[in-house]
C-alpha cells in the first residue's frame, strides 16, 4: 500500500464511500459533504477531540475502543441537547509510530458507534502528526426546531436529576493505571470487567435526552464529561441558581464502591471529579419530578433524583446525612496539566 494521505483516506473511509439519502446528498468521495436538514429541525454541531497521552494511552486503551469513545464522547453532547446525532467528520492526524493498520482498527471503532448510533461519515481530513496521534471528530445532528435543551435553563425549585450510574469510568481508568503501572498493562483482576468497560466502552445516552426533550417541565440539561461537579457548576453559571446536591443520593455502582474501599479511596471523588461517565443530569419542575422518574421506570432507564435548584449566587454545594454541605470544587478534567 502506498505510503500517502490519499491511499489512508481510502483505506480507512471506504465503508462511507457512496452514501446517500436521509438527508446526504453527497458524502465521502467530493471537496465536500451536502446534506439537507428537514424545515421543522435544527441542526446541532459540536466537536471534540482525543490526543495521545492527554486523553488515552496505549496501556490503557484498545485501539478500537479508542474510535469507539471519540464518537461516543461526541454523540453525548447531541444527547445533552435532547438531539439525534447524524454525520460526523473526522480528522486523524498520524504520527511515525502509529502503523496504517492500529489507525484502521481505531476507525472499525469509529465505524461500531456508527451502527450503534445511526451515524454517518461523510467527511474529514488526513494529515502528518510529529508525535502524538491526534483525533477530533465534528459530529453533526438533529432537534426539532426551537427545542433544543440548553444549560441556562434551570430554575429554583427544580429538581436535579442524573441518569444511570457516576464514577464508574473514572474507578476503570484507575484499575488500568494501576496494571500498567505494575509493568503489566491490560491485566486485570476479571472481577473488576465491568469498571475496565465503563472507561473504555461508555455508552452515550441519545434514548435518554429524547425522552427528556419530549418530556415536561425539563429545565436545563448537560451531559457528565469533564465529572458530575463540573457539569453541574456549568449548569448554575448559566443558570444564575444555586445547586445542592446530596451525597447519599449519588448513584452509584456497587461494584465502585466496592473498588474503592479495596485501593482505599472515595467512590464519592469518582462520581463528582471523575468524568467521562456520559450520563446526563439536569433539573425538572419540582412537581413535575415523580412523574419523569416513572417515566424512565417505563422505559427501562435509569433515573436518580440527587438535589434540588435554590435562588442565589452561582454555586454548587454538596450535603451530608448530617445536615452540613461544602463547596464543590469547579474545575473539571484539566486538558493542560
Amino acid at each position: 500500500m502506498a505510503n500517502d494521505e490519499f491511499s489512508y483516506i481510502r483505506q480507512w473511509t471506504g465503508r462511507s464511500a457512496g452514501q446517500a439519502g436521509d438527508g446526504l446528498v453527497v458524502g465521502i468521495g467530493d471537496d465536500a459533504a451536502v446534506f439537507s436538514v428537514s424545515s421543522d429541525k435544527e441542526v446541532i454541531a459540536c466537536c471534540d477531540a482525543m490526543i495521545e497521552t492527554v486523553h488515552f494511552l496505549r496501556e490503557t486503551m484498545h485501539h478500537t475502543d479508542v474510535g469507539y469513545k471519540l464518537f461516543v464522547s461526541n454523540i453525548s453532547d447531541i444527547a445533552a441537547m435532547g438531539g439525534v446525532p447524524r454525520f460526523a467528520m473526522v480528522t486523524i492526524a498520524k504520527p511515525a509510530a502509529w502503523t496504517p493498520e492500529e489507525c484502521s482498527q481505531i476507525y472499525d471503532g469509529m465505524y461500531e458507534a456508527c451502527r450503534e448510533y445511526g451515524v454517518r461519515i461523510i467527511g474529514g481530513d488526513t494529515v502528518s502528526a510529529p508525535d502524538a496521534l491526534h483525533l477530533s471528530v465534528t459530529m453533526l445532528g438533529e432537534v426539532e426546531r426551537g427545542m433544543a435543551l440548553l444549560r441556562s435553563a434551570a430554575k429554583p425549585g427544580d429538581a436535579v436529576f442524573v441518569t444511570g450510574t457516576v464514577g464508574g469510568a473514572a474507578a476503570g481508568l484507575d484499575l488500568l493505571l494501576k496494571a500498567k503501572e505494575q509493568g503489566t498493562p491490560m491485566q486485570y483482576d476479571p472481577y473488576w470487567e465491568p469498571l475496565v468497560r465503563l472507561h473504555q466502552r461508555p455508552s452515550a445516552q441519545v434514548m435518554a435526552g429524547r425522552l427528556l426533550q419530549q418530556a415536561s417541565g425539563i429545565g436545563a440539561l448537560n451531559d457528565v464529561s469533564d465529572g458530575l461537579a463540573s457539569e453541574l457548576w456549568e449548569i448554575a453559571e448559566a443558570s444564575g441558581v444555586a445547586i445542592f446536591v446530596e451525597r447519599d443520593m449519588l448513584p452509584m455502582a456497587g461494584l465502585v464502591r466496592e473498588y474503592a474501599e479495596t485501593v482505599g479511596k472515595d467512590a464519592v471523588d469518582w462520581a463528582l471529579y471523575g468524568g467521562e461517565d456520559y450520563q446526563l443530569v439536569g433539573t425538572v419542575q419540582g412537581t413535575k419530578a415523580e412523574i419523569l422518574a416513572q417515566m424512565f421506570a417505563r422505559q427501562g432507564l435509569s433515573f436518580s433524583l440527587i438535589g434540588k435548584i435554590e435562588a442565589g449566587s452561582p454555586q454548587v454545594f454538596l450535603q451530608a446525612p448530617d445536615g452540613s454541605s461544602k463547596r464543590l470544587n469547579k474545575d473539571g478534567y484539566n486538558h493542560f496539566r
